[in-house]
């Protein structure tokens, strides 16, 4: 053993240094007090960081759940974006994906049968067992993912209406309605969608009221709209739109040209719009009559 001080070698058990008079016991005590403060401190920066952690968690559990609760009431009649993308996911199962003649679907091989290509849950071979798309998440573009027709509801992935009543079973499930039962109109009412606070969609059916919508814009500076420019998606009914003004009309866009809408009625500051699907896709301006001859004559 060697004093910490002077390095002289010294006896294991002494307390002084013979040499230079350190006090070896004393110095042990304090290594051992600070190794023991040095684990305390190692262990709140732990606890500490541990705390963080958790307390993150519980922060994004609650922004989740407040997320869940702020789409989950009808988020799918007024969430634009999932119209959109169900739209392109509907035509792209129309056809059969081609690009120059040749398909796109994958074939199923060694080497990517336990892949899952189109991130459904669904290995590539599970996917060629259930004659589902390898490259599309929802093969019938009912707006259920296929793992879950599968897995969780027992229809079929491959068909839009499992019972071929016409009605999807996605709104099946929204409307906690039996999948393989068949259903008539008068059974499955269609109901008003309340897209904010000052229009409502009244669609002519199911298909429109869970997948249709309506996509708002900034307003129109060239005719100085008084509200946003819209469009209808997927949709046919009537919509109810709240203007505040009975000199309100509705006008379509075409470029920089605008004729005024035929069907429709402003009933007290509130238009009442006869959608068809010819009119989906248009630009819809609501100005006045005023801004309307101001743009026609200058």
């Amino acid at each position: 053993m060697k004093c910490p001080k002077c390095n002289e070698e010294i006896a294991d058990n002494s307390k002084f240094c013979v040499k230079c008079g350190f006090n070896i016991e004393e110095s042990k005590k304090e290594e051992k007090e600070k190794k023991k403060a040095q684990q305390k401190e190692k262990f709140l920066k732990i606890k500490l960081r541990i705390s963080l952690i958790l307390f993150l968690i519980l922060i994004i559990a609650i922004i989740i759940l407040i997320g869940l609760n702020f789409f989950g009431k009808k988020s799918h009649k007024s969430d634009i974006e999932y119209d959109v993308v169900n739209e392109i996911e509907n035509k792209v199962e129309e056809i059969e994906p081609v690009y120059g003649g040749v398909s796109l679907e994958l074939e199923l091989t060694e080497e990517n049968k336990m892949l899952d290509n189109d991130n459904d849950r669904l290995t590539n071979e599970e996917e060629v067992k259930y004659g589902t798309s390898m490259t599309n998440s929802d093969t019938d573009g009912d707006g259920l993912n296929d793992y879950d027709e599968i897995n969780r509801y027992k229809s079929d992935p491959t068909k839009y209406s499992t019972s071929d009543d016409g009605i999807s079973d996605y709104i099946k499930v929204e409307r906690e309605l039996k999948i393989n039962r068949k259903y008539t109109e008068r059974e499955v009412k269609v109901e008003d969608v309340k897209y904010n606070y000052n229009i409502t969609l009244k669609p002519a059916d199911l298909n429109s009221e869970y997948y249709g919508g309506l996509m708002e814009f900034e307003r129109d500076q060239n005719i100085n709209s008084t509200l946003a420019v819209f469009n209808m998606l997927n949709f046919e009914g009537a919509v109810e739109y709240q203007t505040g003004d009975s000199n309100s009309i509705l006008l379509l866009r075409e470029g920089k040209k605008y004729t005024e809408f035929k069907n429709y009625k402003n009933e007290n500051g509130k238009l009442i719009i006869e959608i068809t699907k010819e009119d989906n896709y248009k630009d819809f301006v609501i100005t006045t009559k005023e801004n309307y001859e101001n743009y026609k004559n200058s």
